[in-house]
């Protein structure tokens, strides 16, 4: 018995040894040590949602191959590993898709950080690189002609998708081994596109010929290289830019529109301005004289468009707010309407094009409003300057027309979606009658709010001199958010018997 248990404990002693010098990894090849790497793909319409954001369609987002190339970042750069991917390996646009890369049990230990590298549909933009590639060849990689310039434009999305990369430089490695991990890289399209809309007003009195005759984009705007990866808003190649316009013509007759005013942008989300615009497409209300996708561009866009009304020939130049709107995933419209025979009228803007950006926030908590347009003809002005607080302040005063005439005016509000707009008489209220009272915050018409202010009926006596201000709020949930900033900008309004 004494045999037994002495080599009965001799292997339990062997099994505890053996158990202290086993490597923390393992031998099992189930636990060698793993890099997780993230992708964030640009999405399909209706995804997730963003103020600001505007969506792409599907062609425009979708994924036909996939290459990713991992690097340490010390100088010298040595290769972790890479990725070659095609058909169902290949990530869902719009979603976040991990992919793991086997990796060294000395790199599970020491952790270094690494440079992550990304390209989707790289023959959208001839792109042969591949698993040789240095980390050098990335940083050099660019593009130019034949894609996305202004020698010959690319007016539809390529069979071979549009180019989407992403990069990540410096990413610190988390986790413990085998699973190791590191920030998602986001990926974007590495061009932006413009499109150029049109309508004109319907005119019963006069029979008015209008036409859009051609479309120019300034020389010297888009880039004649572009870098493949970047960090930053855009990275241009130092090559210079085409020293030609960029030219449209053949422009689709121009549609009637009762309304054409209100396809401006007036500040409502991005996605709602573009439905709006799809919309009036789709009703015939509407010319899309077409869409380029080019390559982007650090200066600020301009451009003309001439025109013909009755015979007598016109031109308008638009122009871009801000030099680096036309960076990379930037959608750019402009829209031109005639309104009863006069000039072409001209609105532009630039919105991100991406519209799955978790950048949610801004859409469900903050507020996004107009300010307030009171229709002068509704109502007697009048301003003065009044000290409020030791602080001399400018007053308007509505003065309220008798007869029960209302003061009115309009705003739009977008956002936080589902949330409800409180509109707050501050004074004598039951003198007043305030419409609407409330209003839900869904994007729809824009989020257009026509305000009116009157006097109650049922109020009696001399109430001469009475007034009231408004205040604007926003309950979501169990918040309440001040709006008055965003549709009175600091103007004071008394609305006054």
């Amino acid at each position: 018995m004494k045999l037994r248990s002495v080599i009965s404990w001799f292997f339990v002693l062997l099994t505890v040894i053996s158990a202290c010098q086993r490597d923390p990894i393992g031998n099992d090849p189930a636990s060698e040590p793993q890099l997780g790497v993230s992708l964030e793909l640009p999405g399909a319409p209706m995804t997730r949602g963003e103020t600001g954001d505007v969506s792409a369609t599907t062609t425009e987002c979708a994924i036909h191959s996939l290459r990713v190339w991992v690097f340490t970042s010390d100088e010298t750069h040595e290769k972790i590993g890479s990725l070659n991917l095609s058909g169902v390996d290949l990530p869902t646009p719009g979603s976040i898709r991990r992919y793991f890369i086997p990796v060294s049990r000395d790199f599970a230990r020491t952790l270094p950080d690494v440079d992550i590298f990304a390209l989707a549909n790289a023959a959208a933009i001839g792109c042969t690189l591949d698993e040789e590639a240095s980390w050098q060849d990335l940083q050099d990689s660019v593009f130019g002609d034949p894609w996305y310039g202004v020698s010959s434009p690319t007016p539809s999305v390529p069979q071979s998708g549009l180019p989407i990369s992403g990069m990540g430089t410096h990413l610190a490695i988390t986790g413990e081994a085998p699973v190791l991990t590191t920030q998602t890289i986001r990926m974007v399209r590495a061009v932006s596109k413009i499109r150029f809309v049109f309508a004109r007003t319907t005119d019963a009195q006069e029979e008015k010929t209008m036409s859009v005759d051609k479309i120019y984009l300034d020389s010297d705007m888009i880039p004649l290289k572009e870098h493949v990866f970047s960090e930053g808003p855009y990275s241009i190649a130092p090559q210079g830019y085409f020293s030609e316009p960029l030219k449209l013509e053949s422009i689709p007759p121009i549609r009637e529109n009762d309304t054409p005013e209100k396809l401006v942008y007036a500040g409502q989300g991005a996605q709602n301005y573009e439905q709006l615009i799809d919309d009036a497409i789709a009703a015939g209300t509407l010319t899309n004289a077409g869409t380029v996708y080019l390559r982007e561009s650090d200066r600020k866009l301009k451009g003309t468009i001439h025109y013909t009304i009755n015979g007598a020939p016109g031109s308008k130049t638009f122009l871009m707010d801000e030099a680096g709107d036309f960076a990379r995933n930037h959608s750019w419209t402009v829209y031109g309407y005639f309104l009863s025979g006069r000039n072409l009228q001209l609105t532009t803007n630039v919105l991100p094009w991406d519209y799955n950006r978790s950048v949610i926030d801004f859409n469900t908590r903050g507020v996004q409003a107009t300010q307030l347009n009171l229709d002068d003809t509704t109502f007697e002005l009048i301003t003065k300057k009044e000290e409020i607080n030791g602080v001399m302040k400018d007053i308007t005063i509505v003065h309220l027309l008798p007869g029960g005439v209302a003061a009115r005016g309009t705003f739009n509000i977008t956002a936080p979606l589902g949330g409800k707009l409180m509109i707050t008489p501050q004074g004598p209220a039951s003198f007043f009658i305030v419409t609407p009272s409330m209003v839900d915050i869904t994007g729809a018409n824009g989020g257009k709010v026509e305000l009116s202010v009157r006097r109650n009926p049922e109020a009696t006596g001399n109430l001469s001199g009475e007034y009231i201000t408004l205040s604007f709020s926003v309950e979501l949930g169990d918040r309440d958010i001040d709006a008055n900033t965003e549709i009175l900008n600091d103007a004071i309004y008394r609305f006054m018997l």
